[in-house]
């Protein structure tokens, strides 16, 4: 029987790379799904691209699409409201929203700053606090973050990205701290449209190299193995593991690695 059969779910960022397989994946695996985007038409999409990619023979549902903008505080509170009424046995959270953006910390303006510390560190705590009550008394209750390598270590150029992840991490470690099943899952770079992420400043255009980038599903597939057995930190590929393993022995390795590729 699978872990996630008729596990109620909120998934955030549903409409991006990763959202759209967790999406698929957990349908196939029987859970019922609350999906939300910033944007209605990615939304939509990513619910029907779930749900026309279905392999299983008893999948799970999707129970609503809820558009919100993660940004907008007031927006976030919406968001939290609307899930309590269509989902008051939520038992799962999935913070995957997040957007990101490069470049030398002087150039870049603050609105841009402000904007992703509000979607993807900000909007995660203030859903949490707000859905908690609903999941301390559900025996299956947990909490994920979709955080990234750059949770564990930092390189040139996304020091705003990795305060956010780094902030993640130890809001996570608070949460299990007080008890709560949490787990952070810290992917590698990942082909998702976080790659073309806005870069300010001047220089040649950042790029990852192909060898290096993982793929959606093994990713995907590999956190909600991690998710399922509840583990509080999960490394969703050998690449992940790795830098993870560079970052705690010589981390002074990595910034002049990440400019030479």
């Amino acid at each position: 029987m699978s872990t996630f059969l008729r596990r109620v779910v909120l998934l955030t960022g549903a409409g991006g790379g990763l959202g759209r397989e967790f999406a698929r994946q957990l349908l196939a695996a029987g859970a019922d799904l609350i999906l939300s985007s910033h944007h209605p038409h990615r939304l939509t999409a990513a619910a029907e691209f779930a749900s026309h990619h279905q392999t299983s023979p008893h999948p799970g549902c999707i129970r609503a699409l809820l558009p919100a903008d993660l940004s907008d505080p007031a927006s976030c509170d919406r968001l939290a409201q609307q899930v309590m009424h269509v989902a008051p046995d939520l038992d799962l959270i999935i913070h995957n929203a997040g957007v990101g953006l490069y470049g030398p910390l002087n150039v870049i303006p603050p609105a841009a700053i402000e904007r992703l510390l509000q979607i993807n560190l900000h909007a995660p705590i203030r859903l949490t606090a707000a859905l908690l009550p609903m999941l301390h008394h559900r025996p299956n209750g947990q909490i994920v973050f979709i955080s990234s390598i750059l949770g564990r270590a930092a390189l040139p150029n996304i020091s705003v990205y990795s305060a956010a992840k780094f902030g993640l991490r130890g809001f996570a470690g608070g949460l299990t701290a007080d008890g709560y099943c949490v787990s952070t899952v810290y992917p590698f770079f990942t082909q998702t449209n976080i790659l073309d992420a806005p870069q300010y400043g001047e220089g040649p255009p950042r790029r990852v190299p192909h060898w290096l980038v993982d793929q959606p599903r093994p990713v995907v597939r590999a956190s909600l193995a991690g998710i399922a057995a509840r583990r509080r930190h999960i490394f969703p590929s050998w690449k992940a593991k790795l830098f993870a393993v560079v970052a705690a022995v010589a981390p002074d390795l990595l910034p002049p690695f990440s400019r030479l590729v």
